[in-house]
């Protein structure tokens, strides 16, 4: 049986390792078990030797500084894309109404447009809230029984027309 302790420190450090090996980078692929022995330490050297620091095989404050932010680095560039939040809670309290001019309706245009099935190519993307797209939404609103009111846009509705647009992009994303 090891009786060696567990050191969560080290864990981290084995965890910023393994993330690297997986992003590409020339490493031994080590499991973090919280043990600094022998395959960590060589994993560091290594790291050490690919970023142009002292093979030490021990982490000192250059060492973690750079794994640290080389870690960093990868998790930002693989993480999934940022979703847009177009709508916060103030808007929906005021509602959005025929007439007015903003990127949002910009973004509802392009949804509607890309709905073909509902064949609302008449809608102009400009970002004015027209009769056009007063006129699609009340009917894209009708068709998924929502009571819509016309010329406002609601959450109700919003949200709807998210759904629709995401099935519609998920269902035609190898086209």
């Amino acid at each position: 049986m090891d009786t060696r302790r567990i050191d969560l420190s080290v864990m981290e450090i084995q965890t910023y390792l393994r993330e690297l090996y997986k992003a590409g980078y020339a490493l031994p692929l080590i499991t973090p078990d919280g043990i600094y022995g022998e395959l960590t330490a060589d994993a560091v050297r290594d790291f050490q030797r690919i970023d142009g620091l002292e093979e030490s095989g021990e982490v000192d404050f250059n060492t973690w500084s750079r794994l640290v932010f080389l870690t960093n680095r990868e998790r930002m560039i693989n993480a999934p894309p940022q979703k847009i939040s177009p709508f916060d809670t103030l808007m929906f309290n005021a509602g959005v109404r025929e007439g007015e001019r903003s990127d949002v309706i910009y973004i509802i245009q392009i949804m509607l447009r890309a709905l073909h099935v509902y064949d609302y190519l008449n809608v102009e993307v400009n970002g004015n809230f027209d009769r056009a797209t007063s006129d699609a939404l009340y009917d894209f609103g009708m068709r998924n029984k929502i009571n819509a009111e016309c010329g406002v846009i609601t959450k109700e509705l919003w949200d709807a027309l998210a759904i629709a647009y995401s099935q519609y992009i998920l269902k035609n994303a190898g086209d």
